[in-house]
């Protein structure tokens, strides 16, 4: 596990960029799944911004998303995958064949998954998760108690994941009370982790990542042993 320290958010949302845009110069159809929220959102703004300057190009790459909402599908506006098209996808102009991301409406939740877990094999496997961390320590959906062993599966979201999510809802009771999530394995199973760390209340969960002992509630703590992660963190969020 690599830490790397940043005084600002602008200074952590360069250093996400640089990365993403590493990997893609060294594998141009690179296959990366990305997270939803408040986090990334600077990281994606700054890969528009280097595609727009002609110095990065994502349109070989693949693109999954961590999670979604059941009952959610691209044509809702609470949907992450119509968070991840106005904020990342349409901005990147990235091509509807390279993209594959949960259908949160579709009718067999369960046929959904397991679909999307052989969409990931069909293409090699991830390449790189980009994640961000849950006050409650989760990953993706992977809330405390889930099972780490499972691939893609439906989960019942927590009080404070639904809180979580006034971006997109005007209440927790609008929020649904279920989605659809990457498991921790194939989570895991990615060549490359990284984990962007900002925003008030997460500092307990990240250290519980650093002390290195799995914690069955707190799911990103799961990642301690993946041969490739690296976090990136906002000090200035830490303050106060």
């Amino acid at each position: 596990m690599k830490i790397l320290d940043f005084a600002t958010r602008a200074e952590m949302d360069e250093a996400a960029a640089s990365y993403v845009g590493t990997l893609l110069e060294s594998k141009p159809n690179a296959v990366i799944a990305l997270p939803t929220g408040e986090t990334p959102l600077g990281l994606y703004r700054n890969l528009a911004s280097r595609q727009c300057e002609g110095k990065l190009n994502c349109h070989s790459a693949r693109f999954f998303n961590l999670d979604e909402f059941e009952g959610k599908g691209l044509a809702d506006e609470g949907s992450y995958a119509s968070f991840l098209m106005r904020h990342a996808f349409e901005p990147l102009q990235i091509a509807p064949d390279k993209l594959r991301l949960l259908q949160g409406d579709a009718l067999d939740a369960e046929a959904e998954c397991l679909a999307y877990e052989a969409a990931i094999e069909a293409v090699g496997g991830l390449d790189l998760a980009v994640l961000g961390l849950g006050r409650n320590g989760h990953v993706a959906f992977n809330e405390p108690g889930d099972d780490w062993s499972l691939g893609t599966h439906r989960v019942a979201l927590t009080k404070t994941t639904r809180e979580a999510q006034s971006g997109l809802y005007k209440t927790p009771a609008d929020v649904p009370d279920y989605g659809l999530t990457m498991g921790v394995a194939t989570v895991l199973a990615a060549r490359k982790l990284l984990l962007l760390v900002s925003g008030q209340g997460k500092e307990d969960a990240l250290n519980a990542l650093i002390s290195g002992r799995p914690d069955p509630d707190r799911s990103v703590t799961a990642l301690v042993d993946h041969q490739d992660l690296t976090v990136l963190r906002d000090l200035s969020s830490f303050q106060g």
